[in-house]
């Protein structure tokens, strides 16, 4: 999962310039940070997926995702798999148990952003 550890790692491995985030003008910061995070959790993502096809019609493909407990404070609580349906967004689905894991605990701050207010 070495292409996962960082963003800059992950924009790489998918020949995306990490130097070059979406240009963000006129918003709030609080809404701002939350855009660079989806991006950068969308880049992460893509990175995730590389060597599997999404089939979002195949309901025996499980698709995980990171959950957070947000009762005392915002942390990793567990990973849950979904099959064509999702009660979370589908860019931000992993193709295991171990990566949604990995990813939620390893860039729970970009999460956090994403996420809370």
């Amino acid at each position: 999962m070495k292409n996962l550890e960082t963003f800059e790692a992950a924009a790489v491995s998918q020949n995306i310039d990490p130097n070059v985030l979406p240009g963000i003008t006129g918003l709030p910061e609080g809404m701002s940070k939350a855009i660079i995070a989806a991006y950068k959790l969308f880049v992460i993502n893509q990175a995730a997926w590389a060597c599997v096809v999404i089939d979002w019609d195949n309901y025996e493909q499980r698709k995980y995702y990171p959950w957070f407990d947000l009762q005392s404070g915002f942390s990793f609580d567990v990973c849950d798999y979904a099959y064509s349906y999702s009660n979370v967004g589908s860019r931000l689905c992993y193709p295991t148990r171990e990566i949604a894991e990995y990813v939620g605990k390893t860039h729970i701050e970009l999460y956090k952003d994403l996420m809370a207010i």
